[in-house]
């Protein structure tokens, strides 16, 4: 592939996993940054874990999101990037964020064995309209004593158009990584020497620079962005239509029906494309994320 740029954004898919699912180091950081954590501890010690989180029965949902890690106390620590806001990304994150909670403890463990889990997520659309703030954290809180907190999960939400508007901008770490997500683009040719000073934001950006990137991922990049452009004009078209019936919510479901199915297609396509041009299943994996046992299902069919 030939492109006239020197970065990718950081905010797709491929990239965000690159950066942050690869390199540790730049993960402890984005969560210290974002998460709000206790005693003023620091995140040092933590390992990946599968991004997958599998159902119990065949019949329930299994969920994958962006990075998933955790530390050696067993805390759990996710984050995920969403481009095409919905209503139901909300739910999606509380789903994701109980079902990590749950899933620690084997059955006939004492439930005192549960450790906490954090859920980190960075979205473009508007989370809460009429509120002018771009950082919201989540927890559990008593309704009429707010000093009695619950800490098996807590769940932050930053909002990157939010802070894209921002007349002033700060100069700590989180504002650091938001100017990394909102002001990186693929029109970038000298990023801000002040994002630069910061080695763990230039390590992040020279992650960025294509040619880093294998021709594989370069196509995954080029897919990401044809998908999330489907993916907005449906829901244009869905959107519209379903409010001159009244059939708003039924149309709703059924889109995101046929995009989760038309998501699959086209990972199943990109597979194949992939092992047709000869890469190896472990290099497929890594690149697209896909477990390895999906890979073998699509290549044996």
């Amino acid at each position: 592939m030939i492109t006239p740029y020197k970065y990718f954004s950081p905010v797709t898919d491929v990239t965000f996993r690159k950066v942050f699912g690869e390199h540790i180091d730049l993960a402890a950081s984005l969560l210290n940054a974002f998460l709000p954590l206790d005693g003023g501890r620091t995140i040092t010690d933590i390992h990946y874990v599968s991004p997958e989180m599998m159902p119990d029965t065949p019949t329930r949902k299994n969920s994958i999101v962006d990075v998933r890690c955790k530390d050696s106390a067993g805390t759990t620590f996710m984050v995920e990037m969403q481009l095409n806001w919905d209503t139901d990304f909300m739910q999606r994150v509380v789903f994701n964020t109980s079902k990590a909670y749950v899933k620690q403890l084997d059955k006939g463990k004492p439930f005192k064995l549960l450790q906490p889990v954090y859920s980190l997520n960075f979205v473009q659309g508007d989370l809460h309209k009429g509120l002018s703030e771009w950082y919201h954290p989540y927890q559990l809180v008593h309704v009429y004593h707010s000093d009695r907190v619950f800490d098996g999960l807590k769940i932050v939400f930053a909002e990157m158009g939010k802070y894209m508007a921002l007349p002033v901008k700060g100069n700590t770490k989180r504002d650091l990584w938001m100017r990394y997500f909102t002001e990186i683009t693929e029109r970038t040719r000298i990023p801000d020497p002040e994002l630069l000073a910061d080695p763990d934001i230039a390590k992040a950006i020279e992650l960025l620079e294509i040619i880093n990137y294998t021709e594989a991922e370069q196509e995954l990049y080029d897919r990401y962005w044809d998908a999330v452009s489907v993916e907005a004009t449906w829901k244009s078209i869905g959107w519209s239509e379903g409010e001159k019936v009244g059939e708003k919510r039924g149309l709703e479901q059924g889109l995101q029906q046929g995009l989760q199915q038309g998501r699959k297609e086209e990972r199943h396509n990109l597979v194949r494309s992939m092992l047709a041009n000869g890469l190896d299943i472990a290099t497929i994996a890594k690149v697209t994320g896909i477990e390895e046992k999906e890979i073998h299902r699509v290549g044996d069919g």
